[in-house]
């Protein structure tokens, strides 16, 4: 994984040809539908985001990135099915732990969410350019700080995970012990943890260097080293994807109201 690219996978998809705004936007619509729109919707998502990734060859790579957060998706379920609030159909009864039918309803739902925000997010990673990205937030006019904090905060774990494998490596080449016991890999933690925040705030210094230096912000007379397509079918899919998230809004308002 390059530090640079972040989570970007290359490839030539009808997905990884899509403009980053396009991409962006429908990943707004995506977790605004699963989160205002009735449970079912998000059984729908699943599905559409799980054949979206068979198409463009990325599902083996979506369901590896699942093992992360599969632990916080099951103790919602778990905690929700056992500690909710106010519920009366108990469904099973494990010692004093009464497992309510709403609390699994509620942990469902909320799980199902977080997997569909998660899986879509993975999936704009996977198929977006940092850069392209930024480039094509500036040329929209977008604030150059908000899009550079929007860029950081995509490169920051892979340039984290970079600097930690290296500084792992010198210092398994010095002698350093990091296999073993649970209680020899933690003392293995203490002279990694150093490096890694000394040389993150060395690399934010420098960055602020080298941006200050190609006269970062200045907007008058700006020109762009790169320029990212923009195709005729990009811009019909933008007004598509704007329809389709006041449809969402106007459904999600007006349940409650009927």
């Amino acid at each position: 994984m390059s530090t640079t690219a972040g989570y970007f996978r290359s490839g030539g998809s009808w997905l990884h040809r899509r403009n980053p705004i396009t991409k962006l936007m429908a990943l707004i619509w995506i977790i605004l539908t699963a989160f205002l729109l009735p449970p079912a919707a998000i059984v729908v998502l699943v599905a559409g985001l799980a054949a979206m990734a068979a198409s463009i060859g990325l599902l083996p790579a979506l369901v590896k990135s699942l093992r992360v957060p599969l632990l916080l998706f099951a103790s919602i379920l778990v905690v929700n099915a056992c500690f909710y609030p106010g519920a009366r159909d108990v469904v099973a009864r494990l010692g004093p732990l009464a497992v309510s039918r709403e609390g699994l309803t509620f942990g469902a739902t909320s799980a199902g969410r977080l997997l569909v925000a998660f899986s879509a997010s993975i999936l704009f990673l996977y198929t977006t350019l940092a850069d392209d990205l930024l480039e094509a937030l500036v040329a929209r006019g977008a604030s150059h700080r908000i899009s550079f904090v929007i860029l950081s905060a995509v490169q920051m774990v892979p340039r984290l995970q970079g600097r930690a494998a290296a500084i792992l490596e010198a210092q398994q080449a010095r002698g350093l012990e990091t296999g073993g016991s649970l209680a020899r890999r933690a003392r293995a933690l203490v002279p990694l943890v150093g490096p890694i925040v000394l040389g993150s705030l060395i690399d934010v210094r420098e960055r602020t260097f080298a941006l200050e230096a190609r006269a970062f912000g200045a907007r008058p007379g700006r020109t762009a080293y790169r320029l990212v397509p923009d195709p005729a079918v990009d811009r019909v899919m933008r007004w598509l994807i704007v329809a389709a998230a006041v449809g969402v809004v106007v459904v999600a308002f007006a349940r409650p109201l009927g």
